[in-house]
């Protein structure tokens, strides 16, 4: 009888150590399991004219916590006699969780400027999964 008295407390103490890694297990698990929240993309109504070449597109983008992300917005602007500017541009970085308000800088191909007035714009955000958005926009001061 009294050998097995000394051998109570290891039982115990495995026993509970052995509960605490299951419970840990579960709890990871479940931490594991969460859904990332699908990547969500808009664009801003207006534009800001910065250069004759450049403009910056507001964006907002909600994605999950911890995901990198790339940003893609493109621009078309009709600006008569037949001839339409276009031009690109990118960002990137590390999601927040929240919604996040990007100022992505877009530069015309080719050289030539952007004018006051409206034009459209495309988005496609990646971060995880990818999302897109289209509008016409005001290129404005």
């Amino acid at each position: 009888m009294l050998s097995s008295t000394p051998g109570r407390p290891i039982r115990r103490f495995l026993l509970l150590a052995c509960l605490a890694g299951v419970a840990a297990s579960f709890m990871l698990a479940s931490v594991a399991s969460a859904a990332p929240i699908p990547t969500n993309v808009k664009l801003s109504q207006s534009a800001q004219f910065t250069l004759s070449y450049q403009i910056d597109v507001q964006v907002a983008l909600s994605c999950t916590a911890g995901y990198g992300f790339f940003v893609n917005v493109n621009v078309v602007q009709p600006q008569g006699f037949g001839f339409t500017m276009f031009g690109g541009g990118s960002s990137s970085g590390q999601c927040t969780g929240q919604q996040q308000k990007l100022a992505v800088p877009v530069y015309t191909f080719g050289g030539g400027p952007w004018l006051l007035g409206d034009a459209s714009a495309g988005v496609v955000a990646c971060a995880g999964s990818c999302a897109d958005d289209t509008r016409q926009i005001h290129i404005g001061l």
